[in-house]
């Protein structure tokens, strides 16, 4: 709020003939705000909103706009498709006047501008998707009296203005990091020989609504010993299908060579079947990705800070992070299997406790705290450091045990 008032601010001091710069650490986008507009309210998912009073039937608008894809991944070719139909449900007498791919901040975009029949009158609106990854789009969409003429090369200018960089990281983190840094260098080595299987279910209640199963075992790659993975992950979400992914993850005991093999499957009510797959290889801070959604081959090759882990190996990394006890917090790189962004997920070793064993009877148990973008994930160990219940705060399903 405070910045939206400073740019308003701003934009009428420099007078209409100017541009203001605008940056959004948090989404790690810049562009410059055309003269004439207003700035307001933006959050959530809103990076920016600008609009433009006139004597006209209603105020032409332009809403900057994070999309994120968590569970459906998607390119931007494969959401023009969507939106096409979405425009031709959703708008009275629609008439689309562009459909065109090009490139915005040096990333891949579509845009649509369509002429439809608002209830205040005649409107030409215009909306241009930017791929930033798999996992998330950036939007910017115009809404304009038809009479507003300019209305339309105001939002091409402001889309040729638009500039991406990494995005900031959460505060505290660079004191974090170094937290993970000494945790890091003092993990243990992985023993030749070490093999773990863990069997857990999904509880809803007294419902079971899914699986979860593991394998971890010491592994050599490249000359570099470390952690193999297999995960099995399969859950009900209910109104939402079901979700079924699956990896198969190397990570060096240095974290220096991670590889990582996954594959989703998310299949809806109406038997609708999503079907991604990511293979993707650290080498130090050199990241390549190669994915297929849907059938869409895509890659990207990334630049990510020292000791980031992939997503997939992070519960390797947190049982070896276990040996050194409890600990304050401390910040991990982590980049997920289907994004080009880094997101610093904060782990905390809160100690060793009593709870409730499944079978009955109190079972000492050690508990590591992760938060993430998506929640914070609460895992308990028994003290031959097995996973033996993860839950999400706020969230009614548990993974638990089996019994």
């Amino acid at each position: 709020m405070r910045l939206a008032l400073a740019l308003a601010f701003s934009s009428v001091l420099a007078g209409p003939a100017q541009e203001v710069p605008f940056e959004s650490p948090e989404f790690g986008l810049r562009l410059k705000i055309p003269a004439g507009w207003s700035v307001g309210t933006a959050d959530g998912a809103t990076i920016l909103k600008l609009s433009r009073a006139g004597q006209r039937p209603f105020a032409a608008e332009i809403v900057v706009q994070n999309l994120n894809f968590i569970e459906e991944h998607i390119t931007v070719g494969q959401y023009r498709e969507q939106f096409r139909q979405f425009i031709q449900r959703q708008y009275a007498d629609p008439r689309i006047l562009d459909d065109k791919a090009s490139a915005v901040g040096g990333k891949p975009c579509h845009a649509f501008t369509w002429a439809w029949k608002a209830k205040d009158g005649p409107a030409v609106n215009a909306r241009a998707f930017v791929e930033i990854s798999p996992m998330r789009l950036v939007s910017v969409e115009l809404g304009a009296p038809k009479e507003m003429e300019d209305a339309a090369k105001t939002w091409d200018a402001l889309l040729a203005s638009i500039e991406f960089f990494p995005r900031k990281a959460p505060d505290g983190t660079e004191e974090r990091l170094k937290l993970f840094a000494e945790a890091a260098g003092k993990m243990p080595a992985t023993e030749a020989g070490f093999a773990r299987k863990t069997e857990l279910d999904y509880a809803l209640g007294d419902q079971n609504v899914g699986s979860y199963s593991q394998q971890m075992k010491a592994a050599t790659r490249d000359g570099a010993a470390g952690i193999e993975l297999t995960t099995a992950d399969v859950i009900d979400l209910g109104p939402n299908g079901r979700l079924e992914r699956r990896s198969s993850v190397f990570v060096s005991d240095d974290l220096a060579k991670q590889r990582a093999d996954v594959e989703v499957v998310h299949r809806s009510k109406e038997r609708r079947v999503q079907y991604f797959t990511s293979s993707v290889a650290l080498d130090g801070a050199d990241v390549t990705a190669e994915r297929r959604l849907n059938g869409e081959k895509t890659s990207a090759k990334l630049k990510v800070p020292e000791r980031t882990v992939i997503s997939d190996a992070l519960e390797a990394v947190e049982f070896r992070l276990l040996a050194g006890g409890k600990a304050p917090m401390m910040s991990i790189p982590v980049l997920e299997a289907f994004d080009n962004d880094v997101q610093y997920a904060r782990v905390e070793h809160t100690g060793e406790y009593e709870m409730k064993a499944p079978a009955g009877g109190l079972a000492k148990v050690q508990v590591l705290v992760v938060a993430r973008d998506t929640g914070i994930v609460t895992y308990w160990f028994d003290p031959a450091k097995k996973i033996i219940r993860r839950s999400v705060a706020g969230g009614n399903v548990v993974l638990q045990e089996r019994k």
